[in-house]
């Protein structure tokens, strides 16, 4: 499979480099500033890339199992990865010998996310929810444990709360010492999660449809729902909140206004979108279908589709990455299991 980047203010529909790898990408991870990209294969290889290279790695680091979780430091210069056996990594990005620290989950690692200051949390198979400090000088320091699975989890821009989405319908905030500062039922097993860093505003989606938004304020304040009629597969908020874009598994996406109330347009690509990504404003999207299908969105502009069999696309669009992560058959299978 390839890793491909683009730079899409040059106008061409050509990738400035691609990188092919042995298996499927399933994740990739551009930092904020847009300069690092990693991405991470189901043979366990994990890729740093700068985006004005020739397309090859700077390095490459092999785990044991395929990668199943991955975040970049703001400016890429530490990266978390988990894998399918439960090994957590903290690599420093500019050492030859990048791998610096590592700790076993069990059960296996399900997700990651990197506060803009540099705080780690990762989720585990078997329920937990786990506190390593600052990722430049990582150590154990707590668990949070709930007894279901927690495949969603994201952490607000100073690092002070974090949300996981779990397998049993609720929605948790904790505060960064770990302490549980409330919960809340969202209708249906957590299918997408995002939060908008400049508002700490979180929306969530369920595999029922239900789509709900919430405040952060010392507690989860509901401000909005809606029910859609199929299951919700992928969710991105704008950093200032005032957009929130909605995958569907018939193929729809939709995009709200901040507060859900009004929808702003909608458009079927004809297969499961599995992954949005965002600009900081909103008003630029990016979205991988089911078919192999790389959309491009920008409200100023028209539509732009480009139809490849790409597996993972980077966009760089005046200056606000945008990352698309393409693994068909198992966000297929996985969403078909789940129903």
């Amino acid at each position: 499979m390839h890793t491909y980047f683009f730079e899409t203010s040059l106008g061409g529909s050509k990738p400035l480099w691609s990188h092919e790898t042995h298996g499927y990408v399933r994740h990739v991870s551009v930092s904020r500033n847009g300069a690092c990209i990693a991405a991470g294969d189901t043979e366990g290889n994990i890729f740093f890339y700068r985006s004005n290279s020739s397309g090859g790695p700077v390095w490459s680091y092999r785990s044991e199992t395929a990668i199943q979780a991955l975040a970049l430091t703001d400016l890429g210069d530490y990266l978390a990865a988990g894998d399918r056996r439960g090994h957590l990594y903290v690599l420093k990005t500019d050492l030859q010998e990048p791998m610096i620290w590592q700790y076993l989950i069990s059960g296996g690692v399900l997700a990651v996310s990197l506060s803009t200051h540099g705080v780690l949390v990762a989720t585990g198979a078997q329920g937990g929810l786990y506190f390593f400090g600052q990722v430049t000088s990582p150590s154990y320091e707590r668990t949070f444990q709930q007894y279901s699975s927690l495949p969603y989890v994201a952490i607000t821009d100073d690092g002070s709360y974090l949300v996981a989405g779990g397998s049993d319908g609720y929605l948790y905030l904790l505060t960064n010492s770990g302490q549980l500062v409330d919960r809340s039922n969202v209708g249906g097993a957590v299918s997408a999660l995002s939060i908008s860093v400049g508002t700490r505003r979180v929306v969530a989606g369920t595999m029922n449809g239900n789509v709900s938004l919430y405040q952060i304020e010392n507690r989860l304040e509901k401000r909005g729902s809606f029910q859609s009629r199929e299951p919700v597969t992928s969710i991105a908020a704008s950093e200032n909140g005032d957009r929130v874009s909605v995958a569907y598994l018939d193929g729809e996406i939709s995009t709200f206004d901040g507060i859900l109330d009004h929808q702003m347009w909608s458009y079927n690509v004809g297969a499961i979108v599995h992954s949005l990504s965002v600009s900081g404003n909103g008003r630029v999207m990016a979205a991988a279908s089911d078919t192999g299908g790389i959309y491009l969105f920008n409200e100023e502009i028209r539509v732009s589709v480009d139809r490849t069999g790409w597996d993972v696309v980077v966009l760089s669009v005046s200056g606000a990455v945008l990352v698309v992560a393409y693994f068909a058959w198992r966000r297929r299978v996985t969403l078909r299991q789940r129903l």
